[in-house]
């Protein structure tokens, strides 16, 4: 489809009507065959030899989400995909990249102490990685408020720096202004009132600002909130009628207004529409008219065809202008650019800006206008509010979206903030107003990342978005409950088999007559004992046979299966001293007996713990 699009530009170009330059790329396309295409180069058109022509990064779009595509020179070139440009490909493609949006973050990498990443990608960032132990920035205390906005030091650990951090919004060290005007674009809260550019009333007569209060008219050919996206092509109206369809739909109308086969894109923005009659008003796009030219709900510059368009220079990205200023394809809070702008670390909308739960407390904020980026197992296909919180002891969790105004989804992830292991999904348990809740018995240090989600986007009422509610009480080292079969202490002990239920009643000499204790190691496996008093009896108990991979297996100190590793992560164990054989204890995922993964051809981790991987430094499978 992309080929029709450069026949009907070189055709426009020597002069024709664009109607008949639409029906003669048509035929063109049609005498190419099925076996054939619309090549250009050493073989002629369609002849051997020929190369994907293109005019724009969006004629060579191969539909791989792990290909990168770009347009050199006219014809199409598809590398693997590197979004940050640091020679690594992300997880999600196969490589090592635990965030490829930041082309300092890889394994590897030495951490950065003060940027707010995961640089090494070990689970933990800046002062929670031991690395950072002994660094001068790492020596304060999580607390609201603290006070020096000129030292270049994160004092109060939330990740945000003097002047950026709104703790310093009024300070004499940082410079108010005594207007936001003249300054209505530059993403910071120039006159410290706490309202930023477009926002601040200082900015009403801006002419950057006119659009700003306007909301778009989704059905009117126009750019109503001067974003140069039109009518369905603009995020604001995903939801609302006419741009709302229920699947599987039907095959495309292209003079009805409405998005009849659900891909997004109403009459002539949608590619099934290129040759209707009614279509036949769209011509190639120019790139200063303010006009959809071409009708693909995309305005000038805004439209890939101007890329190269000499008023389309990219500038730096503004991140609250709803443009993709420096033409990367990502629009404002979405760019890493602004990772740490002021405005997106207070929106908090996405994983590149989220916001610190340093411990106990209530975070209130807004989703409204937020994309969606990232969803749960349970729903969440409205725009999310992205927080983290970081555990250095083990601890009982408890998160609710009580007092949100719109119907809600908690979940949680473990390690990495975008594809991390999903370790919980709520919709509707909160018990109010479809609120949310999640509770962990017992979290083990790491990092975890909270989505406060959206649950959906209503065709009649729009997206679930609006003023939220988070509820969040840490409680490190809770006392373990000697009988409800849960680890609640994060000692890797259960019930009996802790040291603090020794005293417990049913505890007591349970072992036949001897003190209870876990049952970890082969010599606890293989004893004829019911060790932790659990009920069940050596191989019987999962605690010798802990591998849901290697289920031939069991903690006796055979090979069982025949792959010449004993045991085979089937001996649950708190720390490397339960384990023989030079084998150490994974604490960072399955707290399982293994052989170092290092040591390993190829990646033990998917048998492990799904989603995990080797971490050279520790040699252990981690998230």
């Amino acid at each position: 489809m992309r080929r029709i699009f450069v026949a009907l530009a070189a055709c426009v170009a020597l002069g024709a009507s664009a109607g008949a330059c639409g029906r003669t790329s048509l035929l063109a396309l049609s005498d190419a065959g099925a076996g054939g295409g619309v090549g250009v180069g050493g073989g002629g058109i369609g002849g051997a030899g020929g190369f994907e022509a293109c005019l724009s990064p969006a004629d060579c779009d191969d539909g791989d989400e792990c290909t990168s595509d770009d347009c050199e020179g006219g014809r199409c070139e598809h590398a693997p995909r590197d979004d940050d440009g640091d020679g690594l490909r992300p997880i999600v493609c196969g490589g090592i990249d635990c965030n490829d949006l930041n082309p300092a973050v890889f394994p590897g990498m030495p951490e950065r102490c003060t940027d707010a990443a995961d640089n090494d990608c070990n689970g933990v960032a800046d002062c929670f990685d031991p690395a950072c132990a002994t660094a001068e920035t790492c020596g304060c205390t999580p607390r609201p408020g603290g006070e020096d906005c000129q030292n270049g030091v994160d004092d109060d650990c939330d990740t945000i720096v003097d002047c950026f951090d709104a703790d310093c919004a009024g300070t004499a060290a940082c410079g108010c202004s005594a207007s936001e005007t003249g300054s209505c674009g530059d993403g910071f809260d120039d006159d410290c009132d706490g309202a930023f550019d477009c926002d601040d009333v200082d900015c009403r007569a801006d002419p950057q600002c006119a659009c700003s209060s306007r909301v778009e008219v989704c059905d009117n050919r126009a750019d109503d909130d001067c974003d140069l996206l039109v009518d369905c092509g603009d995020p604001d109206c995903r939801g609302f009628f006419p741009c709302a369809c229920e699947p599987p739909g039907s095959p495309e109308r292209c003079d009805d207004g409405l998005d009849n086969d659900c891909d997004g894109r109403v009459d002539c923005a949608d590619p099934q529409c290129i040759s209707a009659p009614s279509c036949e008003v769209c011509v190639p796009e120019v790139c200063d008219d303010g006009l959809d030219n071409n009708c693909d709900e995309r305005i000038d510059c805004a439209d890939s065809a101007c890329i190269f368009a000499p008023s389309c220079e990219p500038t730096p990205e503004q991140c609250n202008n709803r443009l993709d200023d420096d033409h990367d394809t990502l629009v404002d809070c979405r760019d890493p650019d602004c990772a740490s702008n002021p405005f997106c670390v207070l929106a908090q909308a996405n994983c590149l800006s989220p916001k610190l739960i340093p411990g106990t407390g209530t975070y209130t904020g807004d989703t409204t206008g937020h994309v969606s980026e990232t969803r749960g197992a349970c729903g969440g296909d409205a725009g999310e509010a992205v927080f983290y919180f970081v555990l250095t002891e083990p601890s009982r969790v408890h998160l609710d979206s009580r007092g949100s105004s719109f119907d809600s989804v908690l979940y949680v992830r473990t390690g990495v903030c975008n594809s991390g292991r999903e370790i919980g999904c709520d919709d509707d348990s909160g018990g109010e107003s479809w609120s949310s809740l999640l509770e962990f018995s017992i979290l083990y240090p790491g990092t975890y990342f909270v989505f406060l989600d959206g649950y959906t986007i209503d065709p009649a009422s729009g997206a679930n978005e609006g003023r939220f509610t988070l509820n969040v009480e840490i409680v490190p080292n809770p006392s373990e409950v000697c009988d409800d079969d849960i680890d609640n202490d994060g000692d890797r002990y259960v019930d009996c088999a802790d040291p603090g239920c020794a005293t417990f009643g049913p505890c007591r000499n349970c072992a036949r007559g001897a003190a209870p204790g876990p049952e970890f190691g082969t010599a606890a496996c293989t004893d004829g004992i019911d060790n932790d008093c659990d009920g069940k009896l050596d191989c019987a108990d999962e605690d010798c046979s802990a591998s849901d991979f290697y289920v031939t297996e069991c903690c006796d100190g055979l090979d069982e299966n025949g792959n010449g590793i004993p045991d085979d992560f089937n001996c649950r164990c708190a720390s490397d001293a339960d384990c023989d054989g030079g084998q150490i204890c994974y604490t960072h995922t399955s707290s399982t007996c293994g052989i170092p993964c290092s040591a390993f051809f190829g990646s033990v981790c998917p048998f492990v713990a799904s989603g995990s991987h080797c971490n050279a430094a520790t040699n252990q499978c981690e998230f």
